[in-house]
């Protein structure tokens, strides 16, 4: 048995907590995401095979342990004030349903867990947040064959995502501060340390997490049956993956920056008054790949219709995060997942309009930037 601890520290809020909205460390948290980002790494659509390889990792079926004992542990700083807090410039336009302010890219990528402040200067009181700077003690307990998975899986949650709500706009983002002992790590020929050449950095270990979990025997590709990382081995890396070239002095200034970037991508434009109504429809059915629930206009929502489970929900296969350079500085990303949005002949619907979804516009996105940002955070 050999046990690794991990020193952690929060870059952005967390919004993690149980049912009572309180934010609390919990281990079956961590352990949960784990286990989804191991299958996000693993790419296997062999949902049978997937699942026993999961049980003898992770444990599960009422039968079976975890082989690794986890532990988290920390004195972490909450609040719930965040516009109060940070002193955000954000007001809420209850009319509209939107913020306006000069951090209005923070507010529409944290939309839900923003108190709401209102033109009359009062504020809601919204979800507890563990702050920003606060750190963790993530322990690893466990023999070398299955400790690798876990810290492959830790790899690819602390790079590539986040903990708790929002997780995939830019909430409960994590750095590494420290870890004992280096040689168990060292010899996975893992890095868990940044080099200023981040890109270049990310890509050969996504490579190394995807050997630590083992190749698929039955590969997903890009329309599997759920969410897979893509395998830089295989693809462009820039085609799914964004890196701001621009360095930013806090996590504010960061998210903000990609947080007005994806606002504007999305925003609906109307050229031609006679087709205005035409134009909102067809667009809200475009965007609606980036994440269900979507509602437009006097709060009507896009619905899911041709499949037997009811469908209010999909989770963004666009994940948009801060990172922490080696110098201290900041800098924001997006990656785009692999994975079918909807079963097979399920469609959209908005109004009198219905869609096979499509994940063109993800890509016109992430083409738009063409891999690394040019200066400002801007494609030139």
């Amino acid at each position: 048995m050999k046990k690794l601890t991990f020193e952690l520290e929060f870059i952005t809020p967390a919004f993690i907590g149980g049912a009572n909205q309180q934010a609390e460390l919990r281990p079956t948290s961590f352990v949960g995401l784990l286990r989804w980002w191991w299958r996000a790494l693993k790419g296997e659509c062999d949902i049978e095979r997937l699942r026993e390889e999961e049980i003898k990792i992770f444990g599960g079926d009422g039968k079976m342990a975890s082989p690794v004992y986890l532990r988290v542990e920390g004195d972490v700083s909450k609040d719930k004030g965040l516009i109060k807090k940070y002193g955000l410039d954000l007001i809420f336009d209850e009319k509209k349903r939107a913020f306006f302010g000069s951090h209005i890219g923070v507010g529409y990528l944290y939309y839900f867990m923003v108190p709401k402040k209102k033109r009359n200067g009062q504020e809601e009181e919204r979800r507890e947040f563990i702050e920003p700077g606060s750190r963790l003690k993530l322990t690893l307990i466990g023999k070398d064959e299955v400790l690798d998975h876990y810290i492959a899986s830790l790899w690819a949650l602390v790079f590539l995502g986040g903990v708790g709500a929002r997780s995939r706009r830019g909430g409960g983002n994590l750095a590494v501060a420290d870890y004992e002992p280096k040689d168990l790590v060292e010899d996975l020929k893992i890095s868990f340390t940044p080099t200023d050449d981040f890109h270049g950095w990310l890509k050969e270990n996504l490579k190394r997490a995807k050997e630590l979990v083992g190749p698929p025997k039955t590969p997903c590709g890009k329309y599997g049956e759920y969410s897979t990382i893509p395998d830089p081995r295989n693809i462009d890396f820039n085609s799914v993956l964004i890196l701001s070239q621009k360095e930013f002095n806090n996590w504010i200034e960061a998210l903000n920056d990609i947080g007005n970037e994806f606002m504007k991508f999305r925003k609906i434009k109307n050229e031609r008054k006679d087709e205005q109504n035409k134009r909102n429809e067809e667009w809200v059915l475009n965007i609606a790949v980036f994440g269900l629930p979507l509602r437009y206009g006097k709060g009507e929502a896009v619905k899911v219709e041709n499949t037997k489970e009811v469908i209010t929900r999909r989770s963004s296969p666009v994940i948009i995060k801060v990172i922490k350079t080696p110098n201290g500085k900041y800098k924001w990303m997006a990656l785009q997942l692999w994975g079918k949005f909807l079963p097979d002949g399920a469609k959209l619907r908005f109004r009198g309009y219905t869609k096979l979804p499509s994940f063109n516009l993800i890509e016109k996105f992430f083409q738009k930037f063409g891999g690394e940002v040019k200066e400002e955070g801007k494609n030139e």
